[in-house]
């Protein structure tokens, strides 16, 4: 008996050492019929609450006569509005009255093109960035993304923290002419010269900003070589819980990024949800080859 409970528990460690190793390894499957197509959502391993709750909300047939209620090229396609209902409201709601789930983020886990995420509250009312369980996204980010686009991206995600840095920074007396050079070059619209500046501003102050226990965003070189090789958006990373990509059907991404939409993103024409379906990984291997 006592060999048996110690195999017993050695499988469970291996088992869990695997799932660390792989986040991305998947066991279940979602298929999702639309009135514009179909595709199949493998859903990680590495994320067992949001697969958990999307296997949940899929086999009760949830999402069924639900809308694409937002169409953007090269960043988002979401699911899961039914008329009547705006994605503020839902979100609001859903927040409101505890129907939210875990942040799990993990770096090896990347909004590339053709991965699912949830959709979440922003603002400081969800500082823990918990998912919404209901409103889901595709990633978009197109095919061609290069390192220089990453690289702005997180310039433009940490934009608004290092400004407020900086203008504490030039507000001390002894920084009065470091302030009069900046609003010069600016002035005279000679960005280079500005934009180096500002660099070196950048580097003064981030020191602080580490100190202060502010936590900037940031996205290694490995994963910027997964977007120029893969596609996706950069913006999302560490923002929104990715917990499943598109194992059939990626085709579908073709189409809703050739829907015209309203003014706020909604595709004109009303595409919806007929079914979702289950499936586990034998399932999905007889059907799919």
């Amino acid at each position: 008996m006592r060999i048996l409970i110690v195999c017993m528990c050695c499988m469970g460690l291996l088992q869990s050492c695997s799932l660390l190793r792989n986040p991305l390894k998947i066991k279940n499957y979602v298929e999702v019929e639309t009135t514009s197509g179909s595709f199949v959502v493998g859903l990680y391993q590495g994320t067992p609450a949001h697969r958990d709750n999307f296997k949940e909300k899929c086999s009760s047939k949830f999402y069924d006569g639900t809308m694409l209620y937002k169409s953007v090229r090269n960043s988002e396609y979401s699911f899961g509005l039914r008329d009547g209902y705006t994605e503020t409201k839902v979100l609001e709601s859903d927040f409101k009255n505890g129907t939210s789930l875990p942040a799990e983020f993990d770096a090896r886990i990347l909004p590339r093109r053709g991965t699912v995420a949830m959709k979440r509250m922003e603002g400081a009312q969800n500082s823990e960035k918990k998912s919404d369980a209901c409103l889901f996204f595709i990633v978009d980010g197109g095919t061609k993304v290069t390192a220089r686009e990453v690289k702005a991206a997180v310039a433009l995600k940490n934009r608004d923290t290092y400004k407020i840095y900086i203008d504490k920074f030039l507000a001390l007396p002894e920084n009065a002419s470091l302030k009069d050079s900046l609003n010069s070059l600016r002035s005279m619209s000679t960005m280079k010269q500005y934009n180096e500046l500002y660099a070196e501003l950048m580097k003064k102050v981030k020191p602080q900003i580490e100190s202060d226990g502010v936590e900037l965003f940031s996205i290694s070189e490995k994963n910027i070589e997964k977007y120029v090789e893969e596609g996706g958006v950069p913006m999302f990373e560490g923002y929104y819980t990715v917990f499943g990509e598109i194992s059939v059907g990626m085709e579908i991404l073709e189409k809703f990024s050739k829907l015209e939409t309203k003014i706020d993103r909604s595709p004109k024409e009303k595409i919806t949800i007929v079914s979702t379906k289950v499936l586990n990984k034998k399932e999905f291997k007889k059907k799919y080859n």
